[in-house]
């Protein structure tokens, strides 16, 4: 191959003529004059296309929504956001969101935006910049009173949901990925970097759909310039008919419920 960034293609058929295919965007590297190949921390998360549609700075627009009780785990005693924001920021405005359980009770939010029908799209690119703080950072065992943080996209094209769900597990150590079909969080061999307070991240996820054989593909992940080789196919589940796309991004706190902020900016999607 020569340099730059290629889509490979591998489709297999079986004795019967039925086939299916999986693809991967790979970077080619030259040779340094040492022998030694050159290698980079990023090239795993293609650049989108001229013709691909962006939302950026979905931060500052209007039109977000906020739950607990959809979060799949315990309801928050007290959660908001607040939009342009100034301080911390990236950009100069961002949004800020704040979550507080009850002692013995794991507690999540969710905070979404909806950009209806988009299901002309089978690649999906979502980035995010984020920083967090407490009033205490850490619970008495010395671990952080984050839980976890988690970035997700939903596709829904007709009887079909397509959730990109994603969280760096901080009570685990390792980034998951969640089921359609079970239903529950897939540990990778990927080490959440269990982020500390007071410093700005960005993180972007490489997503694709096979709508034809209805599959959702985890394809890579992107951590302050690194980048991951997810590489996880993993089915559509069934829902009622309906043509939507969201992204959301989640707080989860410890079993003290301890509170604690977060601030998102400069979120931005690409859909091709």
């Amino acid at each position: 191959m020569s340099s730059g960034t290629h889509k490979v293609v591998v489709k297999a058929w079986d004795a019967s003529g039925a086939n299916g295919s999986a693809s991967l965007s790979v970077t080619a590297s030259n040779y340094s004059s040492s022998g030694t190949s050159t290698t980079s921390s990023s090239g795993l998360i293609p650049t989108p296309p001229s013709g691909a549609k962006y939302f950026s700075n979905i931060d500052q627009m209007s039109g977000w929504i906020k739950c607990s009780a959809c979060a799949n785990s315990g309801t928050a005693s007290s959660y908001w956001f607040k939009q342009w924001v100034g301080s911390p920021s990236v950009d100069g405005s961002s949004m800020q969101t704040y979550i507080r359980g009850s002692y013995g009770n794991w507690a999540d939010d969710l905070f979404v935006r909806k950009f209806g029908d988009q299901t002309w799209a089978r690649n999906i690119e979502f980035s995010m910049n984020f920083l967090w703080n407490a009033p205490k950072t850490k619970q008495s065992n010395g671990a952080y009173v984050v839980q976890a943080i988690e970035f997700d996209a939903r596709m829904l094209i007709g009887d079909f949901k397509y959730l990109f769900g994603t969280q760096c597990n901080y009570g685990h150590g390792t980034w998951d990925i969640w089921s359609n079909t079970g239903h529950y969080w897939q540990h990778t061999s990927i080490p959440c970097q269990k982020w500390g307070p007071n410093t700005w991240h960005k993180v972007t996820w490489y997503f694709t759909i096979d709508n034809s054989h209805k599959y959702l593909h985890y394809a890579a992940l992107r951590v302050d310039g690194r980048d991951y080789n997810v590489d996880k196919w993993v089915a559509a589940g069934p829902v009622p008919y309906n043509k939507e796309f969201l992204i959301q991004f989640e707080q989860d706190t410890d079993l003290n419920g301890d509170p604690w902020y977060l601030w998102a900016d400069k979120i931005q999607v690409a859909l091709w």
